[in-house]
């Protein structure tokens, strides 16, 4: 198994596709909140015959070690990880890739190092405000905190499209229970507490903006509206959404997401 060790000296689990020796972009995949790099198994090996492709673990997450002070409740910590990451394996100028929370992680990692980072792709997670956005209850925090992995197996049911497949719909949910309560309730931290419109104007590279037109979480207008903020600085962009799928079309529809935002990343040069 795959690991690297951080130079805050945090054990850190990646998992791999594609031969990094060739030449190829490196493509960073992070994943949303109360998930691990698991949650990419659907993309991995396609995005391997392209690009040089790292599913990462967060701390806390997966097989990656806890930090010392605990989880990471903040979305620039989890940046400051990723970047380390990127060190740790020598990337050069990675394309960023993350789901849901991961978008916010991602973004502020582009915003701490724009020059360290060839693009990005925001999967679900690109929401201005999520809690005023998304109609979540702005007491998130306290229903959450009594059984966080209760409060996300039935939020990951709920967000799911009408076109996923039940079976699909219960790996997700399993997404949910694995991950350690204490390290989901400070994912909900950041997820509610990550604010995009803070960092649009830092973002420097292409883009591309994945939405399930379904995903009450991060709403296809929310993502619209961030599209075009940064169409309006002259970020080459481009927006992809599909009707039927929710929260997580990188796991309820693979074969559509691998193929179009494959397509997508290729019109921006990335």
């Amino acid at each position: 198994m795959p690991y690297v060790t951080t130079a805050d000296g945090l054990r850190a689990y990646y998992d791999h596709a594609g031969d990094p020796t060739d030449g190829r972009t490196p493509l960073v995949m992070v994943h949303g909140a109360s998930q691990d790099s698991l949650s990419w198994q659907h993309n991995l090996d396609f995005f391997g015959q392209h690009y040089a492709v790292y599913a990462l673990d967060l701390p806390g997450h997966g097989k990656s070690g806890m930090p010392a002070g605990g989880p990471h409740t903040d979305s620039p910590s989890n940046a400051r990880h990723v970047l380390q990451v990127i060190d740790a394996l020598g990337l050069d100028r990675p394309v960023l890739m993350g789901h849901s929370m991961g978008g916010g992680v991602v973004a502020a990692a582009a915003a701490l190092a724009p020059q360290r980072v060839r693009g990005l792709v925001f999967v679900d997670g690109a929401s201005v405000n999520v809690v005023k956005s998304s109609g979540y209850n702005p007491a998130i925090l306290d229903m959450a905190r009594i059984n966080p992995g209760d409060w996300f197996e039935v939020s990951f049911r709920t967000l799911m499209g009408s076109g996923t497949d039940a079976a699909r719909a219960e790996e997700i949910v399993m997404d949910a229970r694995r991950c350690i309560p204490e390290v989901a309730f400070a994912d909900i931290r950041a997820f509610g507490g990550f604010r995009m419109e803070t960092l649009l104007d830092q973002l420097q590279c292409p883009c591309v903006i994945v939405e399930g037109a379904e995903d009450w979480s991060v709403p296809p207008e929310s993502a619209r509206n961030v599209d075009a903020a940064l169409q309006a600085r002259g970020i080459p962009t481009v927006y992809l959404e599909w009707p039927g799928v929710g929260h997580f079309p990188h796991s309820e529809q693979p074969a559509t997401f691998n193929v179009e935002t494959l397509a997508a990343l290729q019109r921006l040069d990335l």
